[in-house]
């Protein structure tokens, strides 16, 4: 395949911040282009151009590998050295140690074994026999021991770092913004029967009526409040929960009011598509699609830790940032640290297979599905995400 247009442009260097037309909230970062290699994971050839058909509008996904990983090439020039911190999910965030992983393991481990004991009923106790004499150890200490023990094992296995410590390469791959760029946000609310609570409520605002019937006579009203209040409850008991509940409530045509409510139930994680058309229109554009695609689909996979293959090694994690001219535009939606959950790769989009004479498909797609490590919240919000 014969090349038709210029090697692969390098990106325009670090520029200097400018206002942005919605002034979002947060400082933009820059994209130094001195510190990465994306010159082979770039397409298209003029994806810097800012007078071409992008703008200068193009994304670029960083790659975090484990420091444990055995497949980082050796040496110093596999990764950067100043990684900034990154927002990777609250568990992830508490850095724990070998040590620290063993210590939570049996306070947990007690924890659990004194509520499957019994805890409220001598549980947290050792059993005595007849005599009064120790037989064996108590459910909370024998979780203790479990949980610990299993902690000390996985400490023992990541060595003495276990927070999951990263390392940054310095491969970043540059592709332009994807044709439909959309994110969405989602809560998890759920409705709920909160009857009992309500009726439980009536009975104590009920009873307090009740007792000022006693002092006050007179009060007719009051009292026939208050006897409502008892009758109702009665009456919803017998339709929700009582032994005969299905037939009260056909032979009557009544029916409890469940007095549901809406309850928060928590945030989902974000997840979002990209969808790239490849159709190369020279061999270092044909090497460096085949390199992305390969930097995709190794990253998204995990290792082996141990040499019996019974353990695994997290993914790959990426950061993906948005630029225009080499500065974060940031009238888009920030992201936390994503991981690659799915990869299509369709080398017949258009129903027919066609490939260049050595073999190189005309066009490639892909559709990259990531999935968000952190849960957004009101204070994320305020920064850009």
């Amino acid at each position: 395949m014969a090349d038709t247009t210029p090697a692969t442009q390098a990106p325009p260097a670090s520029p200097t911040p400018k206002a942005n037309l919605y002034t979002p909230r947060g400082g933009a970062s820059s994209f130094d282009r001195g510190k990465y290699d994306i010159d082979n994971y770039s397409y298209p050839s003029d994806l810097y151009d800012p007078g071409g058909q992008y703008g200068g509008n193009y994304a670029i996904f960083y790659i975090n590998v484990s420091s444990e990983s055995k497949l980082i090439p050796p040496g110093g020039n596999a990764s950067v050295t100043d990684m900034t911190p990154r927002d990777r999910g609250d568990m992830v965030a508490m850095g724990l140690s070998a040590t620290q992983l063993a210590a939570a393991g049996g306070i947990v481990g007690a924890v659990e074994g004194g509520i499957a004991g019994g805890l409220f009923a001598g549980g947290i106790k050792a059993p005595r026999n007849a005599a009064g004499e120790k037989t064996g150890m108590s459910p909370a200490g024998k979780g203790a021991l479990i949980g610990g023990g299993t902690g000390a094992a996985v400490g023992a296995l990541v060595g003495a770092n276990g927070s999951r410590a990263q390392k940054r390469l310095k491969t970043a791959i540059a592709l332009h913004i994807p044709n439909t760029l959309s994110i969405n946000y989602g809560m998890v609310w759920s409705e709920e029967d909160t009857q009992n609570l309500a009726m439980a409520a009536s009975i104590v605002s009920g009873w307090e009526v009740a007792k000022g019937v006693e002092s006050n006579s007179k009060n007719s009203n009051v009292a026939g409040v208050a006897g409502d209040k008892f009758i109702g409850i009665a009456v919803g008991k017998a339709l929700s929960s009582g032994p005969n509940q299905a037939g009260n409530s056909v032979a009557t045509g009544l029916a409890a009011n469940p007095k549901k409510e809406q309850v928060f139930k928590g945030v989902n994680f974000r997840t979002f598509s990209f969808d790239y058309k490849f159709f190369p229109r020279n061999s270092t554009e044909a090497k460096n699609v085949l390199n992305i695609i390969e930097q995709f689909k190794y990253h998204m996979h995990p290792e082996y830790k141990d040499n019996n293959n019974f353990v695994y090694i997290y993914p790959s994690e990426f950061d993906i940032f948005y630029y225009q001219d080499g500065l974060e535009n940031r009238n888009l939606h920030r992201h936390t640290s994503c991981v690659l959950t799915d990869l299509n790769i369709n080398y017949t989009p258009n129903g027919m297979f066609t490939t260049f004479s050595n073999g190189m498909p005309t066009q490639i797609d892909i559709t990259l599905s990531f999935r968000e490590l952190a849960l957004l919240s009101k204070e994320k919000i305020k920064d850009g995400l």
